[in-house]
């Protein structure tokens, strides 16, 4: 899976794909080369998948900022 694919991929999808990666690395039976373009897609999508947290704590931390200003302003 290239990074672009990668890139267009919900956190969820990263997620279990990610799993699927770490479940055949750990299974021990691919080649050296097959077990480091695994490797590599998995440090991209573990990459991706937090980047994906870390935009949805931003927008939550926005919206609970926003939320805390409407309350002050209410007063």
């Amino acid at each position: 899976m290239n990074v672009e694919d990668i890139r267009s991929l919900s956190f969820e999808d990263s997620y279990d794909r990610l799993e699927e990666v770490i479940k055949r690395l750990e299974d021990g039976e691919l080649s050296l080369e097959e077990s480091v373009a695994l490797y590599e897609e998995g440090v991209q999508l573990a990459r991706h998948c937090g980047d994906k947290l870390d935009d949805a704590e931003l927008r939550v931390s926005g919206l609970l900022h926003e939320a805390a200003e409407e309350q002050e302003s209410a007063r």
